[in-house]
């Protein structure tokens, strides 16, 4: 594993990241791809019960479908923009298809017409996010010591941002322009995501080297990609899991309101961000391997504390917790990956991504099934155990390996 606490002059300074080839506009990019997700996801579910009248089965099948297909879309266009000279055109085929997505969405009055569009323009549409942070990694690469991973993170932080505000602009153009005028603004967000990437000038592809031996050539330990990937979705799953139920604990065993949902939810966003930007702006830090087993346990914490709280400060405590979990896996948990794949920042990217639509493919059915069983509560302790599981699973592939006596007497 690159460490970042690589010594390098500029490489504890957001100024430094700011710097780096193309930053900016791909913060723009982030931005705007962020803004789009924000506007148009609190509200789509909404828009197909009230405006085309789906069950909650047709309304599932269709959010199931979609995440289906966007997985396997997305690991289609991960592995071609690995072999690419420019990364360019498969983001801009993404961002394109999910700017014709939502515009067909906002004159689209048939379930079949969305699910259609859900399973090929909006799956489409959703390898973006993993396009646009790996062609910001590719343009990184040449930054010396932990640059490019504190860049990750920076950018991370911008989308983090998109959604502390996108909610409430879509609330208010829902308000202002109704579903049509809201899925319009969203393909617009999409398009002007487009427009920065224009600019950015392709950096020298980086040669892909698959992680097939023990050790590395470069020394650096090999890390199973298989057992990595399985803690991942576990804890994608307790993620999805914890924040759909969330609202519930609040409202229905706490006795809270929607008030409060609101602004525990916007303190835990706020938060996330100045979190991320500490890490980005530290001097030194460990390992982003160690980082992430660590934010892992500090997750089992948040899901404890949310099973034994009782009111309001206890639930404070416990987004806090989730703040600072959600800085260093949302950001550095993308960056492990890349480590993991060097060169093959595309698939490396969309393999990051696609544990969380797993994980929450997989969190809806369980979580459902055990709230109806054992009350909301118990899934904030299940969360806990799977989250444990995952830090189980990475603290087992990366304890040091014992060599035995006849390695070491073993001739040449």
């Amino acid at each position: 594993m690159s460490d970042v606490s690589a010594p390098s002059p500029t490489s504890g300074t957001l100024a430094a990241v700011w710097r780096l080839p193309h930053a900016p506009g791909l913060a723009l990019t982030v931005l705007f791809i962020g803004l789009a997700q924000s506007l148009a996801a609190p509200y789509l579910p909404l828009f197909a019960v009230d405006r085309l009248g789906l069950t909650p089965l047709q309304l599932g099948v269709f959010l199931t479908l979609t995440a289906v297909s966007s997985v396997l879309i997305s690991t289609r266009l991960a592995r071609l923009s690995d072999h690419l000279p420019d990364r360019r055109p498969v983001l801009l085929l993404a961002l394109a298809a999910g700017a014709l997505g939502y515009a067909g969405l906002s004159v689209t009055r048939a379930y079949p017409v969305m699910l259609l569009i859900g399973v090929t323009l909006l799956a489409t549409g959703a390898a973006a996010f993993p396009q646009v942070f790996s062609l910001a990694r590719a343009q990184f690469a040449v930054a010396p010591g932990g640059l490019p991973d504190r860049a990750v993170t920076a950018l991370r932080s911008v989308f983090a941002l998109a959604w502390v505000v996108g909610p409430g602009v879509g609330a208010f153009a829902l308000a202002r322009l109704d579903f049509h005028g809201l899925f319009l603004v969203t393909a617009g967000c999409l398009t002007l995501a487009a427009l920065p990437v224009l600019r950015v000038r392709t950096a020298p592809p980086t040669p892909a080297r698959a992680v097939t031996t023990e050790a590395r050539q470069d020394g650096r330990p090999r890390r199973p990609l298989a057992w990595v990937t399985l803690a991942f979705v576990l804890y994608g799953m307790s993620m999805s899991m914890g924040m759909t139920m969330f609202p519930l604990l609040v409202t229905r065993v706490l006795g809270g309101t929607d008030g409060q949902v609101g602004f525990l939810v916007g303190f835990c966003a706020l938060l996330e961000i100045p979190l991320m930007l500490a890490f980005v702006a530290a001097r030194r830090l460990p390992s982003t391997e160690r980082l992430v087993k660590w934010a892992m346990v500090l997750f089992v914490l948040h899901f404890a504390l949310l099973f034994l709280a009782q009111g309001m400060p206890l639930l404070v405590v416990t987004q806090a917790v989730r703040a600072a979990v959600l800085a260093v896996l949302a950001g550095l948990g993308m960056a492990y990956f890349q480590e993991l794949m060097p060169g093959r920042f595309g698939v490396a990217t969309t393999l990051y991504s696609n544990t969380m639509n797993v994980g929450s493919m997989f969190a809806g059915i369980v979580s459902g099934a055990c709230a109806q069983l054992f009350g909301y509560r118990a899934v904030f302790l299940l969360c806990a155990l799977l989250t444990l599981g995952a830090w189980v699973v990475m603290q087992a592939i990366t304890r040091p390996r014992v060599v035995t006596r006849r390695e070491v007497e073993a001739p040449l």
